[in-house]
């Protein structure tokens, strides 16, 4: 099947999110807030997950309220305005965790899963409720991001994408809540209409026919609840789907406007540099030297495997049967796109989780060598200095975590 053939289809690496012109595809930043007041409502760009850690708020989306516990994540969307709320003596302690759409279709390898999750958005807003230890876990992981972005070179692309690849894991097997029926004001539905839709082609008569409305009231409102036009919501979302889709190497530059929705080339390179300011392929030029294209690569294919089993008792012969390589291959394509090979590889992602548990966990160093795939502390504690250049017990008695 050609690329263009699924534009009306589910494709499942276009999603409602969209990537701001300021975010790079791989681009993470996380807040840790405490919160006594109540917050401004605002209109997000980007995907963003609000992940509670402690005491209760009531969040306004498209002005619908929604209470929001400690144990709880909720996945916030472009086409909702927010506003966090809170009454005299309330307070809530929470990570909110902005990113780009390219992180988002970095961890989305479960094509099934994705495709579940767009059919049954009308029913469920995306929150899930996590296990008390599933939270403790999550909470030191948000910390030592927050303090690997504060070190000098900015932290690891890696422990952005196994974040965010934990926090959809999450949203895989944690327990889903439901909410009443909500009335959405009019206008949110068309914004939501325009988000779901923009890899056909959409009009504002298209949108007017849908939900029997005069095309002038849909473009007034529209302009009233985002201060942007049809035209100019319906662009952003498309050159934003495209922005991220360009660091898939396998997509040539038409298959991206046709996906999302450009019928022409043309007027797809016209906008595009409008927005960047640069050519696509000048755009993929500056990811491939940044090294973030990561297409449909072998090496990719592989280095999301080690990182989605990398607690497992993996052996470089094991995973060669199971993605159905040689082992020269695996040890190849690794080194070709991570500059490391598998052993390398596969510790510096057990390293990179297993440290929010060493620094902010009660855990014994026993304890976190199995959970992170070692057979014993001595070997955890070796690959553990190796990564970290100090030991378990030395990093976690700094209170460097904090």
């Amino acid at each position: 099947m050609l690329w263009g053939d699924c534009m009306n289809q589910n494709f499942p690496y276009v999603s409602t999110n969209y990537l701001s012109g300021q975010y790079q595809p791989q681009a993470l930043t996380i807040v840790h807030q405490h919160l006594k007041k109540t917050q401004p409502a605002h209109f997000s760009d980007e995907a963003e997950f609000l992940v509670i850690t402690d005491g209760q708020i009531t969040l306004e989306l498209n002005r619908q309220p929604i209470n929001l516990s400690a144990g709880e994540i909720i996945q916030l969307m472009p086409y909702q305005m927010q506003q966090l709320k809170l009454s005299d003596n309330q307070s809530v302690t929470l990570f909110r965790i902005r990113l780009s759409l390219g992180l988002l279709l970095l961890s989305s390898t479960d094509e099934v899963q994705y495709s579940k999750a767009l059919k049954t958005t009308d029913r469920f807003y995306p929150i899930v409720r996590v296990n008390t230890t599933e939270q403790a876990f999550l909470t030191q992981f948000c910390q030592e991001v927050i303090r690997q972005k504060q070190l000098p070179f900015g932290g690891s692309s890696s422990l952005n994408l196994s974040l965010v690849s934990y926090v959809m894991y999450l949203f895989q097997t944690g327990t889903k809540v439901p909410l009443p029926k909500q009335n959405m004001e009019p206008a949110w539905q068309w914004l939501k209409y325009l988000q779901f839709h923009h890899q056909s082609a959409v009009t504002v008569a298209e949108v007017a026919k849908v939900f029997s409305e005069d095309e002038s009231t849909i473009q007034e409102e529209l302009l009233r609840i985002t201060g942007f036009s049809f035209d100019q919501l319906l662009n952003q979302v498309r050159i934003r789907n495209a922005t991220a889709l360009l660091e898939f190497s396998a997509l040539t530059i038409r298959q991206i406007a046709n996906i999302c929705g450009y019928h022409s080339v043309g007027t797809f390179y016209y906008q595009f540099k409008k927005a960047h300011r640069l050519s696509p392929e000048e755009y993929r030029m500056q990811l491939s030297i940044h090294q973030q294209l990561v297409g449909l690569s072998d090496g990719w294919v592989i280095g999301v495997y080690l990182l989605e089993h990398c607690y497992e008792p993996l052996t470089v012969e094991q995973v060669a049967q199971t993605l159905n390589f040689s082992v020269d291959t695996i040890t190849d394509r690794l080194k070709e796109h991570f500059g490391l090979t598998f052993k390398p590889l596969l510790n510096l992602f057990r390293c990179e989780l297993a440290r929010p548990l060493v620094l902010a966990s009660k855990l014994t160093f026993a304890q976190i060598a199995i959970k992170a795939g070692y057979h014993d502390t001595v070997s955890f504690t070796r690959n553990y200095r190796k990564v970290w250049q100090v030991t378990p017990s030395v990093d976690r008695g700094s209170g460097s975590g904090h």
